[in-house]
């Protein structure tokens, strides 16, 4: 029997799936280029179908963070065997979750922090731009060394004019160079330490780079396992650093508020 209409049956980072309330077709649209709106969630819009062409209503889309999506994205691909796609989505997932750290940390918290803030949702969009220019070069390892830098030499901005110090400071103190390991060895919190020690271990960015750079390197499955057990550290991070998406923090400001 099939689901209702209009429920997006399966959902990714790139596309979604429903099936037509007028002629029962499963279409399958890219989130981009036949929605025109990447999301990460639409509560409700009409989308055109790809047989009969007619609008239909789609509901019940994932609100994951982009991470999240990817991580599910890989699962898929090892079902599939198809492995090289695994390694690439869960370095991208892991590349996402180090910019998703950033925003989190010079943005996004002290964003919900600064409440009363004159003109808030200006500064916000200037502050956006400046940080997006800040690590738009950045990939995995450069993502990654922003993160360790940013807990190791206490950055925590609490104020939006306090965030563009701050991101400032990515570039003046080069955030982006590995920092030394004996920083992070002395890191006085041992569970954020242990977490950034196993941050600055992970495999994943050496086996997406032979996967991607050394001829089409084709990975054992053991190889990807050991990579998919990584996740763990990922979520780990996640609770330890308060890594939270703009919409998680809008949650967790909203459940603050006196009623």
């Amino acid at each position: 029997m099939w689901p209702e209409m209009g429920v997006i049956e399966s959902k990714d980072y790139e596309t979604i799936t429903a099936r037509c309330d007028e002629c029962g077709t499963l279409c399958t649209f890219n989130r981009v280029d036949d929605i025109g709106d990447p999301g990460p969630y639409y509560s409700g819009r009409y989308v055109a179908c790809t047989e009969c062409g007619r609008p239909f209503w789609v509901f019940g889309d994932a609100i994951d963070p982009a991470y999240e999506l990817l991580i599910f994205a890989a699962e898929q691909h090892m079902l599939r065997k198809h492995y090289m796609l695994c390694v690439i989505s869960l370095a991208q997932a892991w590349e996402v979750f180090f910019a998703t750290f950033v925003y989190s940390t010079y943005l996004y918290r002290p964003f919900y922090r600064d409440a009363r803030y004159h003109e808030r949702l200006e500064r916000f969009d200037g502050l956006a731009e400046l940080l997006g220019d800040a690590i738009r070069k950045f990939t995995f390892d450069a993502l990654r060394n922003v993160l360790v830098n940013t807990v190791v030499k206490g950055v925590s901005p609490r104020t939006l004019d306090e965030s563009e110090v701050a991101i400032a400071r990515i570039r003046v103190d080069d955030f982006a160079r590995r920092p030394a390991k004996a920083s992070v060895e002395a890191f006085p919190d041992p569970s954020v330490r242990a977490v950034l020690l196993q941050l600055q271990g992970l495999r994943i960015g050496e086996l997406r780079d032979r996967v991607v750079h050394e001829d089409a390197y084709r990975p054992r499955l053991a190889e990807v396992e050991d990579c998919g057990e990584e996740m763990q550290v990922l979520y780990r991070a996640k609770g330890r650093l308060a890594v939270r998406t703009f919409d998680e923090w809008r949650a967790a400001s909203r459940s603050r508020r006196p009623r």
